[in-house]
């Protein structure tokens, strides 16, 4: 089934997809976070199993050394592992979250070009009514800042002075006398 193409709502579809992309993203990322505590969960198990059958089978303090030694080795091998585990997945994230950023980029250059200055529809005419608006907002504040500036900086003497540079600059002097 095959609509029209309607400006306004495909910029609403994108940046609506773009939030669920996202969410979804930080799902997968929730998913990732709740394996590594599981992994440390059964690390730490295994540790407290093994310290406790350490005790257990010892006959004296240099057995359970022994015996301690070889638990401490399993905790450190299985802590890289998880470290390791973890790192690829922080790579992994970083490179899902690249390319849905870029993917969300591509869908609002795709979708937003109705909306752009010249484009002729009837939903691009608000917003470039109001950045037109804007502009002018933004010139005539620009302009008040520098005179007040000027006046402020300067005085009354020192303002006319800069008029009168300003002036000169404006007529293709680079340098006041």
């Amino acid at each position: 089934m095959v609509t029209a193409s309607n400006p306004s709502f495909d910029a609403w579809r994108v940046n609506a997809s773009a939030v669920l992309q996202m969410l979804s993203q930080g799902e997968q990322w929730r998913e990732q976070l709740l394996a590594l505590q599981q992994h440390r969960y059964e690390r730490d198990r295994a540790a407290l199993e093994g310290v406790m059958e350490t005790l257990r089978a010892a006959q004296d303090w240099s057995d359970f050394a022994t015996a301690s030694q070889s638990v401490l080795r399993d905790y450190l091998g299985a802590s890289a592992a998880i470290w390791q585990e973890s790192v690829a997945a922080a790579m992994q994230g970083a490179g899902a979250w690249t390319d849905t950023a870029r993917g969300i980029a591509q869908s609002w250059q795709d979708s937003l070009g109705g909306l752009e200055p010249g484009a002729a529809t009837a939903s691009a005419m608000p917003m470039r009514e109001w950045m037109a608006a804007f502009e002018r907002a933004v010139g005539a504040a620009v302009a008040n800042g520098v005179s007040m500036t000027n006046g402020m900086t300067h005085g009354a003497a020192g303002h006319a002075h800069n008029n009168g540079k300003q002036a000169a600059h404006t007529q293709g002097e680079q340098h006041g006398s």
